[in-house]
């Protein structure tokens, strides 16, 4: 029985510190593609600067083509190719590797959100 309780205990830990190794930025970034692929940025407006327009359409196709990668496996902060004042990340797909950029304002609002498909290494 106690072997059960730890066991237990274990995996609950290792459920919080997967989560808090995610920084700020990464926070962000997977709250926006969680809600994106759930074809709801409803979660997210607040987070969203004043002004910025993101036709209902637009949040439907990006849903669908996300959709269609299977589950959100890992999204990481990463430095490599990102241009100064954006936040870029590395995000893993069941199917497939996408690179998300994203760049806020001085209040700390997404300005810009955008994503692509990573080019598939040469084989």
């Amino acid at each position: 029985m106690n072997l059960v309780r730890l066991a237990l205990a274990l995996a609950v830990a290792a459920t919080f510190s997967a989560c808090s190794f995610q920084n700020r930025n990464e926070r962000e970034a997977e709250r926006i593609t969680r809600a994106v692929v759930d074809n709801n940025l409803k979660p997210v407006e607040n987070d969203i600067a004043k002004g910025v327009a993101i036709p209902r359409v637009k949040v439907a196709e990006w849903s669908d083509e996300l959709n269609s990668q299977g589950k959100l496996l890992s999204l990481k902060e990463t430095k490599l190719d990102c241009s100064v004042g954006w936040h870029c990340f590395d995000v893993r797909f069941e199917k497939h590797h996408y690179i998300e950029r994203m760049r806020f304002d001085e209040n700390g609002k997404v300005t810009n959100w955008n994503f692509h498909m990573a080019p598939q290494p040469a084989q």
